[in-house]
């Protein structure tokens, strides 16, 4: 006799600000009604959006998250919606998808963790307590958990040293949460996109933990890569179609993630110094590096960045205040070498990407022009992939970093 395979519902939360929950005058995607899939995508609620109604800070009655429908993509939809079409292409037939976007504008780190005084955390267990509740009814496994994270901008004042164990902390809470709910099967993983730096004189604080997170435990931690080049309505809140890319990114880092491919964003790995040249190597990312020379503005995507120097590196030699950074040139497919004015010493050294001169607000673009942005931003990006489901390409931009360079023996 055999016996029937068993699907299994992946529950995918999204927590963090308006980047993620979106504000009220926002129509992201502008597509026409439709279902994402009528059988295999759905959410909590009667209306078709991963969105509760209310404010989730605060705690939602119970049948917030009882009865489920299918997920409905239309003009109000935002990036959870884009990437449940992304992540569907990595489970299987019977398999389902519940997405909950329990993200609020303005929300800080804190906002969400089991001692806070808002009703993030307590709504976040009733949400996982139905899931395991509905899994139950359908017959499905509940044994993965992927929580999109998109935040920063209401902690961008928060030191580095704070916020990555403040993070690290969350994380530990919500895994501790899903284990207790699942009775120790489920597994957590836990998606990110790294925040813009705004705030002036060029903080590096957020964006910098953020990377620190997933170079710590790349096997737990999802990074889908920076935001800094995607369009904003206002310098912080997203236009339509860069919506839709934020939420190909996760949707994709998580689906190569849940199909065991494994993701990494595009970041710096080593520094060497060569006399008056430093050697930067890269890892991560889909398709050789590419300096972007194409067009400025890329309307049918929402992504562009300004001109920068040097494709966004920067060089910090304290003990030699007259050494300068001269050029940057794409040498490899995962290769960049930085020219300099003369040779780099052994000493405290730095070599920066994504921190210019002149960081500041705002942290994104504007009126389709990359000029106005004066956030975190590099030049450097991968030739991409395209993002399954949406006829979309995505190009993997350079993480923000911060690098010690090393010397030959």
């Amino acid at each position: 006799m055999t016996v029937a395979a068993r699907g299994e519902l992946l529950l995918h939360v999204g927590l963090g600000q308006s980047l993620l929950a979106l504000t009220p005058r926002l129509r992201p995607l502008g597509a026409k009604p439709g279902l994402v899939d009528a059988s295999r995508a759905l959410v909590f609620g009667r209306t078709g959006d991963p969105r509760p109604d209310g404010n989730t800070l605060l705690d939602l009655p119970e049948a917030a998250f009882t009865g489920v429908v299918p997920h409905l993509r239309d003009g109000r939809s935002g990036p959870m919606t884009a990437a449940a079409a992304v992540i569907l292409t990595a489970l299987g037939p019977i398999d389902r998808l519940l997405s909950v976007n329990l993200a609020r504008r303005n929300a800080a780190l804190g906002d969400f963790g089991p001692d806070a005084p808002t009703g993030g955390f307590r709504n976040l267990a009733s949400a996982l307590t139905q899931a395991a509740a509905l899994a139950d009814a359908q017959g499905l496994g509940l044994g993965r958990l992927v929580v999109s994270w998109v935040q920063g901008q209401a902690d961008r004042r928060t030191p580095r040293r704070v916020y990555l164990p403040a993070l690290q902390r969350l994380v530990a809470d919500v895994d501790a949460l899903f284990a207790e709910v699942t009775g120790g099967r489920g597994r957590l993983s836990f998606c990110l996109s790294q925040f813009t730096a705004a705030e002036p004189p060029g903080r590096r604080c957020i964006s910098l933990a953020q990377a620190d997170l997933f170079l710590a435990d790349p096997d737990r931690y999802i990074l889908a890569g920076p935001e800094y080049m995607l369009e904003r309505s206002d310098g912080v809140h997203l236009k339509p179609r860069s919506a839709l890319y934020l939420g190909a990114l996760h949707g994709r880092a998580i689906a190569r993630k849940l199909s065991g491919e494994g993701w990494q964003p595009l970041h710096m790995v080593r520094a060497k110094v060569m006399g008056a040249a430093v050697v930067v190597t890269f890892a991560g990312g889909v398709g050789p590096l590419a300096a972007d020379d194409g067009p400025a503005f890329q309307p049918d995507t929402g992504v562009g960045v300004r001109k920068l120097a040097h494709l966004g590196f920067g060089l910090q030699a304290p003990g030699q205040p007259g050494l300068a950074l001269v050029g940057a040139t794409v040498t490899g497919p995962r290769e960049v070498r930085l020219d300099l004015s003369g040779p780099l010493t052994e000493g405290k050294a730095l070599v920066t990407l994504g921190f210019p001169d002149g960081i500041g607000h705002p942290e994104g673009f504007v009126l389709g022009n990359p000029d106005s942005a004066r956030g975190g931003a590099t030049t450097l990006r991968t030739v991409g992939e395209p993002a399954p489901g949406l006829g979309l390409r995505l190009h993997d931009w350079a993480l923000q970093q911060v690098i010690t360079p090393g010397f030959a023996a």
